[in-house]
């Protein structure tokens, strides 16, 4: 495969690292749509965040 990368051989740090960021921006994205959504959600009244 053309630009396969072997995570099996070298320093585990890079390879920890290309594996690990991916799943940190995706957890930072996800956790600041919840808080942005309850901020607008909140604007609306205890009633609705409740719900």
């Amino acid at each position: 495969m053309k630009g396969a990368t072997d995570l099996t051989k070298g320093k585990i740090m890079p390879a920890l690292m290309k594996l690990s960021l991916p799943i940190i921006a995706t957890n930072f994205i996800s956790t600041t749509y919840g808080l942005v959504d309850m901020m607008w959600v909140g604007r609306l009244g205890s009633g609705p965040v409740a719900a």
